[in-house]
C-alpha cells in the first residue's frame, strides 16, 4: 500500500531531524531515533510528546555518582543542561520545519524572482567592468565591483523581516528591521526593497555617479531609510555597529532586530568576536550570519579557522547556532525567521552559518585568476581552466547546487512554476536591470566641489586655500585686537572639583534626554568607573549606566551603531591609552559615516588622559594627536570645571562624534575648583577658544592641564613687566584658528606648550598654521615646548625629566621675549 503524502512528509522530516541531530548532537541520535519510531513517527505531530520520549531515552544514563564536572557544578546539573540544550535545539528544528511549510506561493515566487534579478544585476555589473560603456571624459570607467554568484539564496533571509513601505514613515524615518550586508549580500538588499531604485543604487555603487548610494564617495550600498546599514571595507566595523543598532532597539523597546552578515574569513576578526559577545551578555536582538563560501579572497577555510563548522563558535558565546545550506532559500528563510522570532522574544542573538560557494572571483578583476581565464557573462557557472586557484572538487560539487536552477526545479515539481516561467523571469529581470544601467550611463558625475562637503554637520564647504595669493593675503589685518578675555569663574577651594564637574555634566545630560546612556568598562553595577566618577549617579541612573565587556572596539562601535539608530551614547574608555584597540571604530567608522552617506552620529567618547601622575607608558599618554588629523571627529579638551560641565552638554547635543578628553591630573586638583550651581549650564560652543589672560608681549597657547602651567608662567613674567596673553584652545577639532591667528598677529611672538611629545604633536600643526598665515606679524620663530620623544616613563624622577617643566616653559618664554 502506498504511503500518504502526510506520511511521506513525516518520513522526510524525521530524516532531516536525524541528520540535524547527528550534525549537532551525534551521541543523542539513538535516543532521538527511538523517539521517532514511536507510533510510526506520529510523535512528530506533537512536540511535547517528542520531548518526553527523547528525555525518557536519556534518563537511562545515570551520572549521579560522577564527581563535579567543573568547580561548583555537579554532573547532574551539567547533564540536565546538556539535555535541555538538545531539546531546545530540536524545538528550534521543528519550528523551522513549520516555517518552511508555511511559506506561501507568493513568498516562494518572490524568492525565485529575487534570486534571478540578483544574477541579472551581477551580469550587468560585470559588463560595466568589461565593456567600458561608462565614461569620465573620454576614459572608460570600469568601477570596482563584486558579484554574488552562487549566493543569491540570501534573498530568503529577508522574506519575513519587517521591511518595505509599511515600516517607512511619511517623514522618511525607518521603523523596520535593519540588515548590514557585505559584498555578496546584495540579494538581501533587494529583498529589503525590491524596486528599480534599489537596482540603480546597486549599479551606481560600482560606478560612483551622482546620487544614491553615496554620491560617488564610496563603493558600498546604502539605504538606511529602507533598513540597509551601509557596510565598510574594514569588515569588523560592520558587526560591531549592528551590535550598537541592536542596543538601540533594546533600549527603545521597539521589538526590532538588527542583522549582521559576514564572510567566514571576516569572522576571524577580533571585532566580530567582540560584537557577538557584547550582544550575548545583554541578550540584544541581533542575528550574526556567517556566509561560509569556502574562500576568503583566496585563503581556504582550513587556513582560516580550525573549527569543524562555524556555527560551533556559538557555544563559546552562550548563544544558539545553526548551519544551513546557503543555496536553499527556503531553509535560509526559515533559519532567519526563527532566529528573528527568538530575538524579538528576548532570547538574544543567534549565529546562523550558511554554507555555499563563491562561484566567481573575489572581485571582477579576480575572475580570471579564480577560474583560470576570464569567464563569459552568463546565467550558468563558468568552466574552470588551467591555472585556476579555485578548488576544483568543491567547485564541481557546488556547480550542481546552483541556487537558481535548484529552486526553479523544486518550484516546478510543486506546480508553483510552469514551463517557460524561468526564461520569462530571466528576460524580465534583464530588461529591468538594463533600463537602470542606461540611466546610470546617462547620469551626471558628482560636482567636483562636493568633495569638500559633509564632513561635519552645519559647516561650510572645505576648499583648497592658497595663503600666498594676494587676494587672500592682502585682506589680512596684520595687527588685530586680542579676542575678549574669558577668564571663567574664579577658582574657589570650596567649589566643585574637575571630576565632580564632569560627573555633573553627565548627570545633566542623563536628566535632560532619555536617549542618553553611558556604556563602558566597570561604569555600572556598584562601581562607577575606574575613577569612581559615576558612582554618585548609580542610584538614580543605574539602568542607563551599562557595563561593557573589556573590549574597547565593542564599546566604540556599539556607541556608533546606537547613535546612528537614534540614541545619544556616552562611551567611556578607562584610559585614553586603550583607545588604540578601538582605533578602527573611530578613524575608519565614526569619522567617515557622515561624509559617506550623511549619517548623524551624536556620540561622546570620554577619554581620561595625561601624565603628571607617575602612571607609566600605558596610563599617561596624550593620544589627542592620533585623532586630530582625522576629518570627521571633534575633540574637546576642557581645562576647568566650568568648561568641563558645559562642554559635556555641548558634546552630547552635537550631531557629530566628540572625543571628550578629561585630564586625570585635574580631577581632584584643589587649585582648579570652581563654584558651579545646581542647574545645568548653557552648552558651550565647540570650536571656540578662551583668552584666559590678555597681554601684548607674548602669546602662550595651550590646552588641558598645561593651560594652568601657562597661567602660572604668565604671572611670573608679569612680575617683571612682561605681559603675556594665554589662549586656552578648549577644542582641538574644530580648531579656533581665528583666535590662534589673532593672538599670534597681535603679540608677534608665540609660545605653544603642551604635555604631549614634541614630534607630531598639536604644537607642530599650530606652528605650521601660524608661520604660513601670520608670517609678516612674527618677530621671532614660533616656539614649541613639549615632552621628550619617548614613551611616558613610570618612576617619578623619570616622568619629571620626561615632561616639560614649568621652569622650562618659563625659560623658553623669557628667551622668546628677548629674541
Amino acid at each position: 500500500m502506498a504511503r500518504s503524502a502526510p506520511s511521506q512528509a513525516s518520513t522526510a522530516t524525521a530524516a532531516r531531524l536525524a541528520a540535524f541531530v547527528v550534525e549537532r548532537f551525534p551521541f543523542a541520535i539513538e535516543a532521538v531515533q527511538q523517539a521517532l519510531s514511536f507510533g510510526e513517527g506520529r510523535v512528530l505531530l506533537d512536540p511535547a510528546s517528542l520531548r518526553e520520549h527523547i528525555q525518557r531515552g536519556l534518563r537511562k544514563i545515570d551520572v549521579a555518582e560522577v564527581p563535579e564536572t567543573t568547580p561548583g557544578v555537579t554532573a547532574e546539573e551539567r547533564w540536565n543542561a546538556a539535555v535541555t540544550e538538545l531539546l531546545d535545539a530540536i524545538d528550534g528544528f521543528m519550528a523551522r520545519e513549520a516555517i518552511v511549510s508555511s511559506l506561501t506561493t507568493d513568498e516562494k515566487l518572490e524568492m525565485m524572482r529575487g534570486m534571478i534579478l540578483m544574477r541579472a544585476l551581477d551580469n550587468r555589473l560585470k559588463q560595466f567592468y568589461l565593456q567600458g560603456d561608462v565614461k569620465y571624459g573620454s576614459v572608460g570607467v570600469q568601477g570596482k565591483g563584486f558579484r554574488s554568484l552562487g549566493q543569491e539564496a540570501i534573498y530568503g533571509a529577508g522574506i519575513r523581516l519587517r521591511r518595505g513601505t509599511a515600516y517607512r514613515d511619511s517623514d522618511g524615518s525607518w521603523r523596520g528591521d535593519v540588515v548590514c550586508p557585505l559584498i555578496r549580500d546584495n540579494a538581501l538588499v533587494l529583498a529589503m526593497r525590491n524596486d528599480p531604485w534599489t537596482i540603480r543604487m546597486i549599479l551606481n555603487a560600482q560606478i560612483g555617479k551622482d546620487g544614491p548610494p553615496m554620491n560617488g564617495r564610496d563603493i558600498h550600498v546604502a539605504a538606511w531609510e529602507w533598513g540597509v546599514f551601509p557596510p565598510t571595507a574594514p569588515l569588523g566595523i560592520n558587526a560591531v555597529n549592528i551590535a550598537g543598532v541592536a542596543m538601540a532597539f533594546a533600549r527603545e523597546g521597539s521589538d526590532r532586530v538588527a542583522i549582521s552578515l559576514m564572510g567566514e574569513g571576516g569572522s576571524s576578526l577580533g571585532e566580530w568576536h567582540e560584537a557577538i559577545n557584547a550582544c550575548a551578555v545583554r541578550k540584544l536582538p541581533a542575528i550574526f550570519c556567517v556566509q561560509n563560501n569556502q574562500t576568503a579572497l583566496s585563503t581556504p577555510v582550513n587556513e582560516q579557522s580550525a573549527v569543524r563548522v562555524f556555527a560551533d563558535r556559538a557555544a563559546g558565546y552562550g548563544v544558539s547556532g545553526i548551519t544551513v545550506d546557503g543555496t536553499d532559500p527556503e531553509a535560509i528563510a526559515a533559519a532567519f525567521t526563527w532566529a528573528v522570532d527568538r530575538a524579538r522574544g528576548g532570547l538574544g542573538p543567534t549565529l546562523v552559518e550558511l554554507i555555499s560557494m563563491r562561484m566567481c572571483g573575489h572581485a571582477h578583476h579576480d575572475d580570471m585568476l579564480y577560474l583560470g581565464k576570464e569567464p563569459p557573462v552568463s546565467w550558468e557557472c563558468a568552466p574552470v581552466a588551467e591555472g585556476a586557484y579555485v578548488n576544483r572538487e568543491q567547485y564541481e560539487y557546488w556547480s550542481k547546487k546552483d541556487p537558481i536552477a535548484f529552486y526553479a526545479a523544486k518550484l516546478a515539481d510543486e506546480g508553483v512554476m510552469r514551463p517557460g516561467d524561468l526564461e520569462k523571469f530571466k528576460r524580465e529581470a534583464e530588461a529591468m536591470v538594463e533600463k537602470e544601467a542606461r540611466a546610470i550611463i546617462d547620469a551626471p558625475w558628482p560636482e567636483p566641489e562636493s568633495a569638500g562637503t559633509g564632513v561635519l554637520a552645519n559647516e561650510p564647504p572645505r576648499v583648497h586655500v592658497e595663503p600666498l595669493d594676494p587676494s587672500t593675503r592682502l585682506k589680512i589685518d596684520l595687527n588685530p585686537a586680542l579676542p575678549p578675555v574669558d577668564a571663567g569663574l574664579p577658582f574657589d577651594r570650596k567649589g566643585m572639583t574637575f571630576l565632580e564637574a564632569v560627573m555633573a555634566g553627565v548627570a545633566d545630560t542623563l536628566r535632560a534626554d532619555p536617549r542618553v546612556f553611558v556604556y563602558g568598562e566597570d561604569v555600572g553595577g556598584l562601581y562607577g568607573g575606574a575613577f569612581l566618577l559615576l558612582r554618585p549617579l548609580l542610584e538614580e541612573f543605574g539602568d542607563r549606566i551599562i557595563n561593557s565587556p573589556i573590549a574597547e572596539n565593542a564599546i566604540f562601535g556599539i556607541a556608533v551603531g546606537a547613535a546612528i539608530a537614534g540614541q545619544r551614547p556616552i562611551a567611556e574608555v578607562q584610559f585614553n591609552d586603550f583607545a588604540a584597540t578601538g582605533f578602527n571604530q573611530l578613524v575608519n567608522n565614526a569619522a567617515k559615516q557622515r561624509y559617506r552617506w550623511g549619517a548623524s552620529i551624536p556620540m561622546v567618547l570620554r577619554m581620561p588622559w595625561g601624565g603628571l601622575r607617575h602612571a607609566g607608558p600605558y596610563h599617561s599618554q596624550n593620544t589627542e594627536a592620533w585623532f586630530y588629523r582625522t576629518p570627521g571627529l571633534k575633540i574637546v579638551v576642557p581645562s576647568t570645571p566650568q568648561d568641563a560641565r558645559a562642554l559635556m552638554a555641548s558634546a552630547v547635543a552635537d550631531p557629530d562624534p566628540v572625543l571628550y578628553f578629561e585630564h586625570i591630573a585635574l580631577y581632584r586638583d584643589p587649585r582648579v575648583k570652581q563654584a558651579l550651581g545646581n542647574d545645568a549650564p548653557e552648552p558651550m560652543p565647540i570650536g571656540k577658544a578662551a583668552l584666559r589672560r590678555a597681554g601684548d608681549d607674548l602669546a602662550i597657547i595651550s590646552y588641558g592641564a598645561y593651560v594652568h602651567v601657562g597661567m602660572r608662567v604668565a604671572e611670573k613674567l608679569a612680575a617683571d613687566g612682561i605681559e603675556a596673553s594665554v589662549l586656552d584652545l578648549r577644542s582641538l577639532a574644530p580648531l579656533d584658528k581665528d583666535a590662534v591667528l589673532a593672538v599670534a598677529r597681535h603679540c608677534n611672538k608665540v609660545l605653544i606648550i603642551h604635555e604631549d611629545t614634541r614630534t607630531g604633536g598639536i604644537g607642530e600643526s599650530l606652528a605650521a598654521i601660524i608661520q604660513e598665515e601670520a608670517f609678516e606679524s612674527l618677530d621671532a620663530p614660533v616656539r614649541i615646548v613639549g615632552a621628550l620623544d619617548t614613551p611616558v616613563p613610570y618612576s617619578p624622577p623619570l616622568e619629571e625629566f620626561f615632561l616639560a617643566s614649568e621652569q622650562q616653559v618659563e625659560r623658553a618664554a623669557r628667551l622668546l621675549v628677548s629674541y
